[in-house]
Protein backbone atom coordinates (compact mmCIF):
# COMPACT_ATOMS: atom_id res chain seq x y z
CA UNK A 1 0.00 0.00 0.00
CA UNK A 2 2.79 2.18 1.04
CA UNK A 3 4.63 2.15 -2.18
CA UNK A 4 1.40 2.81 -4.16
CA UNK A 5 0.40 6.22 -1.98
CA UNK A 6 3.97 7.23 -2.32
CA UNK A 7 3.75 7.03 -6.39
CA UNK A 8 0.43 8.62 -6.34
CA UNK A 9 1.78 11.57 -3.82
CA UNK A 10 5.13 11.98 -5.94
CA UNK A 11 3.19 12.64 -9.42
CA UNK A 12 3.54 16.36 -10.44
CA UNK A 13 -0.46 16.58 -11.11
CA UNK A 14 -0.89 15.73 -7.84
CA UNK A 15 1.72 17.97 -5.98
CA UNK A 16 0.13 20.88 -8.20
CA UNK A 17 -3.46 19.93 -6.42
CA UNK A 18 -1.80 19.90 -2.96
CA UNK A 19 -0.64 22.90 -3.80
CA UNK A 20 -3.76 24.83 -4.96
CA UNK A 21 -5.78 23.05 -1.49
CA UNK A 22 -3.30 24.03 0.55
CA UNK A 23 -3.05 27.77 -0.67
CA UNK A 24 -6.46 27.97 -1.00
CA UNK A 25 -7.64 26.56 2.26
CA UNK A 26 -5.47 28.99 4.01
CA UNK A 27 -6.72 31.68 2.13
CA UNK A 28 -10.34 31.07 2.84
CA UNK A 29 -8.85 30.78 6.94
CA UNK A 30 -7.51 33.93 6.28
CA UNK A 31 -10.33 35.54 4.89
CA UNK A 32 -13.12 33.78 6.36
CA UNK A 33 -16.71 34.90 6.45
CA UNK A 34 -19.53 32.16 8.12
CA UNK A 35 -22.21 33.11 5.59
CA UNK A 36 -22.32 30.74 2.68
CA UNK A 37 -18.61 28.99 3.15
CA UNK A 38 -20.71 25.64 3.13
CA UNK A 39 -22.56 26.65 -0.23
CA UNK A 40 -19.49 27.82 -1.64
CA UNK A 41 -17.12 24.42 -0.46
CA UNK A 42 -19.99 22.51 -2.09
CA UNK A 43 -20.42 24.55 -5.03
CA UNK A 44 -16.99 23.38 -5.87
CA UNK A 45 -17.01 20.04 -5.54
CA UNK A 46 -20.13 20.19 -7.68
CA UNK A 47 -18.56 21.76 -10.08
CA UNK A 48 -16.13 19.29 -10.53
CA UNK A 49 -18.36 16.54 -10.32
CA UNK A 50 -19.92 18.46 -13.86
CA UNK A 51 -16.70 18.58 -15.21
CA UNK A 52 -15.38 15.19 -14.79
CA UNK A 53 -18.47 14.12 -16.48
CA UNK A 54 -18.56 16.29 -19.18
CA UNK A 55 -14.68 16.32 -20.00
CA UNK A 56 -14.56 12.50 -20.19
CA UNK A 57 -17.41 12.03 -22.04
CA UNK A 58 -17.45 14.72 -24.80
CA UNK A 59 -13.63 15.56 -24.70
CA UNK A 60 -12.28 12.08 -24.13
CA UNK A 61 -14.37 10.36 -25.99
CA UNK A 62 -17.30 11.24 -28.15
CA UNK A 63 -15.46 14.41 -29.73
CA UNK A 64 -11.89 13.35 -30.48
CA UNK A 65 -11.30 16.23 -32.45
CA UNK A 66 -11.77 18.88 -30.25
CA UNK A 67 -9.01 19.08 -27.89
CA UNK A 68 -7.05 16.25 -29.41
CA UNK A 69 -4.36 16.08 -26.73
CA UNK A 70 -6.49 15.50 -24.42
CA UNK A 71 -8.45 12.87 -26.33
CA UNK A 72 -4.73 11.46 -27.59
CA UNK A 73 -3.24 11.25 -23.94
CA UNK A 74 -6.88 9.64 -22.62
CA UNK A 75 -6.66 7.15 -25.97
CA UNK A 76 -3.21 6.10 -24.77
CA UNK A 77 -4.34 5.52 -21.06
CA UNK A 78 -7.41 2.94 -22.65
CA UNK A 79 -4.60 0.74 -24.35
CA UNK A 80 -1.83 1.35 -21.57
CA UNK A 81 -4.09 1.31 -18.36
CA UNK A 82 -1.94 0.63 -15.47
CA UNK A 83 0.61 3.44 -17.23
CA UNK A 84 0.60 5.67 -14.50
CA UNK A 85 2.40 8.67 -17.35
CA UNK A 86 -1.44 8.05 -18.57
CA UNK A 87 -2.65 7.16 -15.51
CA UNK A 88 -2.84 10.57 -13.54
CA UNK A 89 -1.96 12.81 -16.46
CA UNK A 90 -0.17 16.12 -17.14
CA UNK A 91 -0.87 19.35 -15.22
CA UNK A 92 -1.24 21.27 -18.55
CA UNK A 93 -5.09 21.25 -18.45
CA UNK A 94 -5.26 21.89 -14.77
CA UNK A 95 -2.47 25.25 -14.69
CA UNK A 96 -4.66 26.30 -17.43
CA UNK A 97 -8.67 26.06 -15.76
CA UNK A 98 -7.89 26.52 -11.81
CA UNK A 99 -7.13 30.28 -12.25
CA UNK A 100 -10.12 31.09 -14.84
CA UNK A 101 -12.40 29.34 -11.82
CA UNK A 102 -10.80 31.02 -9.31
CA UNK A 103 -12.05 34.38 -11.62
CA UNK A 104 -14.86 33.72 -12.63
CA UNK A 105 -15.92 32.42 -8.84
CA UNK A 106 -14.44 35.93 -7.50
CA UNK A 107 -16.71 37.67 -9.75
CA UNK A 108 -20.01 35.83 -9.86
CA UNK A 109 -19.72 35.98 -5.65
CA UNK A 110 -18.98 39.96 -6.10
CA UNK A 111 -15.33 40.45 -5.52
CA UNK A 112 -15.48 38.02 -2.60
CA UNK A 113 -11.98 36.56 -1.81
CA UNK A 114 -13.31 34.20 0.85
CA UNK A 115 -16.18 32.67 -1.35
CA UNK A 116 -13.81 32.45 -4.41
CA UNK A 117 -11.25 30.68 -2.05
CA UNK A 118 -13.32 28.21 -0.88
CA UNK A 119 -15.01 27.46 -4.24
CA UNK A 120 -11.80 26.54 -5.32
CA UNK A 121 -10.45 24.64 -2.32
CA UNK A 122 -13.69 22.31 -2.71
CA UNK A 123 -12.98 21.70 -6.51
CA UNK A 124 -9.14 20.86 -5.86
CA UNK A 125 -9.97 18.63 -2.54
CA UNK A 126 -12.55 17.13 -4.80
CA UNK A 127 -10.41 16.30 -7.88
CA UNK A 128 -7.56 14.88 -5.47
CA UNK A 129 -10.40 12.49 -4.11
CA UNK A 130 -11.34 11.60 -7.91
CA UNK A 131 -7.42 11.01 -8.71
CA UNK A 132 -6.98 8.74 -5.83
CA UNK A 133 -10.40 6.62 -7.07
CA UNK A 134 -8.75 6.85 -10.30
CA UNK A 135 -5.73 5.32 -9.57
CA UNK A 136 -6.38 2.80 -7.18
CA UNK A 137 -9.19 1.28 -9.57
CA UNK A 138 -5.46 0.63 -12.10
CA UNK A 139 -3.84 -0.56 -8.84
CA UNK A 140 -3.69 -3.78 -6.95
CA UNK A 141 -5.34 -2.03 -3.91
CA UNK A 142 -8.77 -3.20 -2.15
CA UNK A 143 -10.50 0.13 -1.23
CA UNK A 144 -11.15 0.73 2.56
CA UNK A 145 -14.79 1.11 2.17
CA UNK A 146 -18.46 -0.27 0.07
CA UNK A 147 -18.69 2.97 -1.73
CA UNK A 148 -15.14 3.18 -3.42
CA UNK A 149 -15.11 -0.36 -3.90
CA UNK A 150 -18.34 0.35 -6.26
CA UNK A 151 -16.57 3.11 -7.74
CA UNK A 152 -13.56 1.10 -8.49
CA UNK A 153 -15.95 -1.84 -10.19
CA UNK A 154 -17.63 0.25 -12.34
CA UNK A 155 -14.50 2.38 -13.57
CA UNK A 156 -13.01 -1.47 -14.18
CA UNK A 157 -16.38 -2.05 -16.55
CA UNK A 158 -15.42 1.30 -18.59
CA UNK A 159 -12.03 0.18 -19.82
CA UNK A 160 -13.09 -3.30 -19.80
CA UNK A 161 -16.64 -3.61 -21.10
CA UNK A 162 -17.86 -0.94 -22.55
CA UNK A 163 -16.11 2.33 -23.29
CA UNK A 164 -18.87 4.35 -23.77
CA UNK A 165 -20.24 3.83 -20.72
CA UNK A 166 -19.44 4.50 -17.16
CA UNK A 167 -17.49 8.00 -17.78
CA UNK A 168 -18.11 9.34 -14.05
CA UNK A 169 -15.32 7.82 -11.57
CA UNK A 170 -16.16 10.01 -8.51
CA UNK A 171 -19.74 10.08 -8.60
CA UNK A 172 -22.19 8.35 -10.41
CA UNK A 173 -25.32 11.09 -10.53
CA UNK A 174 -24.81 12.06 -14.22
CA UNK A 175 -24.38 8.37 -15.49
CA UNK A 176 -27.66 7.93 -13.99
CA UNK A 177 -29.44 11.20 -15.47
CA UNK A 178 -28.22 10.39 -18.69
CA UNK A 179 -28.27 6.74 -18.96
CA UNK A 180 -24.22 6.35 -19.53
CA UNK A 181 -24.58 3.89 -15.98
CA UNK A 182 -24.77 0.61 -18.53
CA UNK A 183 -23.66 -0.35 -21.86
CA UNK A 184 -25.63 0.87 -24.93
CA UNK A 185 -26.40 -3.12 -26.24
CA UNK A 186 -28.15 -3.49 -22.31
CA UNK A 187 -30.02 0.07 -22.32
CA UNK A 188 -31.45 -1.12 -25.90
CA UNK A 189 -32.24 -4.49 -24.81
CA UNK A 190 -34.06 -3.25 -21.54
CA UNK A 191 -35.75 -0.80 -23.56
CA UNK A 192 -36.85 -3.57 -25.67
CA UNK A 193 -38.10 -5.44 -23.13
CA UNK A 194 -40.45 -2.08 -21.78
CA UNK A 195 -41.40 -1.64 -25.17
CA UNK A 196 -42.51 -5.36 -25.59
CA UNK A 197 -43.92 -5.68 -22.02
CA UNK A 198 -45.86 -2.45 -22.49
CA UNK A 199 -47.32 -3.82 -26.15
CA UNK A 200 -48.47 -7.03 -24.24
CA UNK A 201 -50.92 -4.86 -21.70
CA UNK A 202 -52.60 -3.22 -24.89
Amino acid sequence: MNIYVKEFLTQQLILFLLFIVITTGIGSIITFDKSWTIVALLTGVVLFIILEYLVHRYLMHEFPKLVSYIYNGHSAHHKSPNDVQYLIGPITFEIVTYPIILLIAWLLTDYNWHLALTTVFGTSAYQIFYQWTHFISHRPINPLTPWVRWLKKKHLLHHFVEENAWYAVSNPVFDILFRTNQSASLYSMNKKTVSNSKSKHH
